[in-house]
């Protein structure tokens, strides 16, 4: 090789053989075979074993199964809070409604009551002074005036209380109240039939008659005073 080491080219030189003079070829050293460097190998995973999968799975379902559970369980108590709420909101709207009922009842009965008194005051007041003129009359003229007036008053309130919607409390006072009428309007029609043609005894007794159905209407009266309290 080259003492000069930057010198690239082999330069032979000459060896004295038997003075001859023989240039002996550098000896080459053998071409060195590359190496192979062997490929890494790839790590071998190891197998999961047969169970693993099935736990994962077991694992999964069971936090499934949990996380269900606790929303089933709370889906089941809110439906009980709502129907105890629902049952309860029911039991009062009932109570509510029965209190409506009664009070709406109530009131109606009232109406019933009030409309009836006030008929009978309105009717038995003018039948009262009616009477009350008759009994005063000194001339043939103002007791016939009169008993035809107390007459019409007479029939106008027994009608009116046909008519009228009688409160059962009062029932047993109203059906008095209709027979005291029945008897004074017939035995009004008496007095002035008695007038017309001139009987005094029918007259008289038309008299006596109505002074006893009068009787009758106040006793009702008071019966009616009776039941309404």
């Amino acid at each position: 090789m080259s003492a000069n080491p930057e010198v690239e080219e082999i330069v032979t030189l000459p060896v004295e053989t038997n003075g001859h003079l023989v240039e002996l070829a550098p000896e080459v050293e053998p071409a060195t075979e590359p190496v192979a460097t062997p490929a890494p190998q790839a790590k071998t995973r190891r197998a999961r074993p047969p169970w693993a999968a099935t736990a994962a799975l077991g694992a999964v379902a069971l936090i499934a199964t949990g996380t269900l559970g606790y929303v089933a369980h709370a889906a089941a108590e809110q439906r009980d809070g709502l129907y105890a709420r629902l049952v309860t909101t029911t039991v009062t709207l009932a109570s509510t409604q029965d209190q409506l009922t009664a009070a709406q009842s109530d009131a109606r009965s009232k109406k019933v009551t009030a409309d009836y008194v006030a008929m009978y005051v309105a009717d038995g007041g003018r039948v009262q002074t009616d009477y009350e003129v008759l009994n005063d009359c000194s001339s043939f003229s103002t007791c016939r005036t009169g008993s035809q007036q107390l007459l019409a008053d007479l029939q106008k309130f027994q009608a009116d209380r046909t008519a009228a919607v009688v409160p059962s409390a009062l029932s047993a006072s109203d059906s008095s109240l209709g027979d005291a009428l029945s008897a004074a309007i017939a035995a009004d029609a008496e007095i002035i039939s008695g007038m017309d043609s001139g009987n005094v005894d029918k007259f008289k007794d038309g008299f006596d008659k109505l002074q006893a159905a009068m009787l009758n209407v106040a006793k009702a009266e008071a019966a009616l005073g009776a039941e309404l309290k």
